[in-house]
């Protein structure tokens, strides 16, 4: 008759999954120039601190004031920055823009505010706006346009965690 083990049987070691890599994508974070959803998008990405920032800018049609006059434009203009998930949220510290705070808060003279883990972000991002002058450009029922000027909360940036 066989004695019973001295100690109880361990359980099969098991490996964590591997967390998969960041994908690069465009338009946001694969630097380039990109045709995405028919329109024309550049991507700049930039060491930022332990992470990588990417600046997006998209070709529009802008509203400028040039000489006092509302003027429509072509061009690139800026469409958000993106920080790569290259960071834990901890180790962004106290950086305003990975802490939650819709209240705002100012920096560099402007209003801003921050949401995370919202539907907006998805969970492990947080995204900030900012208070922004606004001009738009209406056309008119016989041609032209009708220029208006408003504030508005804007979306700036992304900041992804790993």
């Amino acid at each position: 008759m066989q004695s019973p083990p001295s100690t109880a049987p361990k359980p099969p070691a098991t490996t964590p999954p591997a967390k998969k890599p960041f994908l690069r994508t465009a338009p946001y974070t694969q630097a380039g120039t990109h045709l995405f959803n028919g329109r024309r998008w550049f991507t700049s990405c930039e060491p930022y601190s332990a992470t990588e920032r990417c600046r997006t800018d998209i070709w529009a049609t802008v509203v400028v004031i040039e000489d006092g006059e509302f003027v429509r434009r072509d061009g690139w203009a800026f469409n958000n920055l993106t920080y790569l998930p290259l960071m834990t949220r901890a180790a962004w510290g106290a950086n305003p823009l990975a802490h939650y705070d819709m209240e705002g808060f100012a920096s560099g003279g402007r209003q801003w505010r921050t949401e995370c883990d919202t539907a907006r972000t998805g969970r492990g991002a947080c995204r900030s706006y900012t208070l922004t002058t606004v001009y738009a450009a209406t056309p008119g029922a016989t041609g032209g346009y009708a220029f208006t000027q408003s504030s508005q909360w804007v979306f700036n940036n992304i900041v992804m965690f790993s």
